[in-house]
């Protein structure tokens, strides 16, 4: 969902194989923020909201993903468990923020 300055609201919504995999919901979520924002005009709000979440271990696709990718992720759960959520983060999701500060969209 993206909100426009002047209170237009522009949504889409996509369904994908199930997965919880960080790289591919990012994807995903960066893909229909490119296809939403069309305008040229200030943005008050982007919102992403996933559903049918379940809980588990991680699936494995035979096809995309690796041991290597796996592992890292498990490595990524159990530094946040010790740590606190905000320990670690994919560099990706901090574009144009400095540090000490919070998140900024560039334009």
């Amino acid at each position: 969902k993206i909100r426009y300055a002047n209170f237009d609201t522009e949504t889409r919504q996509e369904r994908i194989p199930y997965t919880s995999a960080d790289h591919v919901l990012l994807s995903k979520a960066s893909n229909l923020f490119d296809k939403v924002y069309t305008r040229r005009m200030r943005i008050r709000l982007v919102g992403v909201r996933f559903s049918h979440l379940v809980n588990g271990a991680l699936q494995i696709d035979m096809f995309d993903d690796t041991q290597r990718l796996s592992n890292l992720y498990q490595a990524m759960d159990r530094i946040r468990v010790r740590y606190g959520e905000d320990s670690l983060q994919r560099a990706v999701g901090m574009q144009g923020r400095r540090l000490g500060q919070g998140p900024t969209l560039n334009t």
